[in-house]
């Protein structure tokens, strides 16, 4: 996949963290950190753009109507898409337990989006946000009552570790546009198609055919929540017509395009 960079080592200091501690923050398109992982959680949520994170067996897809939940010590890699402004909410370790020990892409709330919003602190009045303790101590419950109720989406896709096709799934989540069909995607494969079709269904889940739709998906959305319209999306996607992508985005998602637009 495309080459990432370090990323800046920080640590807040668990012994001074609040509970919770966000900050808002602006990136460049396709701007990207290599492999990496925090002393304490992370959420991630955006008002614009989307953003890529692998884990060594998958890749999560963030948009706006969705928040990430990266837990403490497990490594990955971001990119960003376009029009980015992400939330970064970081969460003490103990917090972090109650959350939960696996990456999660968690379906967003009107009071979730507003709880995470009060974890960054006011200006001038430092990492506790200005309010008395009671007051944060009874935000900061709510906000991780409301994530353990939140219900997950699935939105993420398992990444093969066979070097056979690993190749051939990261290129299509660097670029599924330019891949016609799956025979020219795996035209050069160096194994019978028969194997090709057994190995991505033993460590994906899914045939070749579906694991590509599901990488197209994925480009939709990030596409969608830079701001680009539904129906240019479905067309350049080879869609005649947008109730058509609709319809297959529902039927494999769950949910609706213009639930991932901004």
């Amino acid at each position: 996949m495309t080459e990432l960079k370090d990323h800046p080592s920080s640590d807040p200091g668990e012994a001074r963290m609040p509970r919770y501690l966000g900050a808002t923050v602006k990136s460049i398109a396709s701007e990207s950190y290599g492999w990496h992982s925090h002393g304490w959680g992370q959420l991630i949520s955006a008002a614009s753009g989307s953003m890529y994170i692998g884990t060594p067996d998958r890749v999560l897809l963030l948009s706006p109507a969705m928040i990430l939940w990266v837990p403490p010590d497990v490594e990955h890699w971001m990119r960003y898409g376009p029009n980015n402004e992400l939330r970064y909410v970081d969460a003490r370790r103990d917090e972090a337990r109650e959350i939960g020990t696996d990456c999660r892409i968690i379906a967003m709330t009107p009071l979730l989006k507003a709880l995470m919003a009060e974890t960054v602190p006011r200006e001038g009045s430092g990492q506790g946000g200005g309010r008395a303790n009671g007051h944060d101590d009874a935000l900061h419950d709510l906000l991780r009552h409301e994530l353990a109720a939140a219900p997950d989406v699935p939105l993420s896709i398992t990444l093969p570790r066979d070097p056979r096709i690993r190749r051939f799934a990261e290129s299509a989540l660097d670029d599924p546009g330019v891949i016609e069909s799956v025979e020219t995607w795996l035209a050069d494969a160096p194994a019978s198609r028969k194997t090709v079709e057994r190995l991505f269904i033993a460590e994906t889940g899914m045939p070749p055919s579906r694991w590509l739709r599901h990488a197209r998906l994925f480009h939709a959305i990030s596409r969608l929540s830079a701001g680009e319209k539904v129906s240019s999306v479905a067309f350049d996607m080879g869609y005649a017509s947008s109730s058509a992508f609709s319809y297959m985005f529902r039927r494999s998602l769950g949910r609706s395009p213009s639930e991932f637009c901004i």
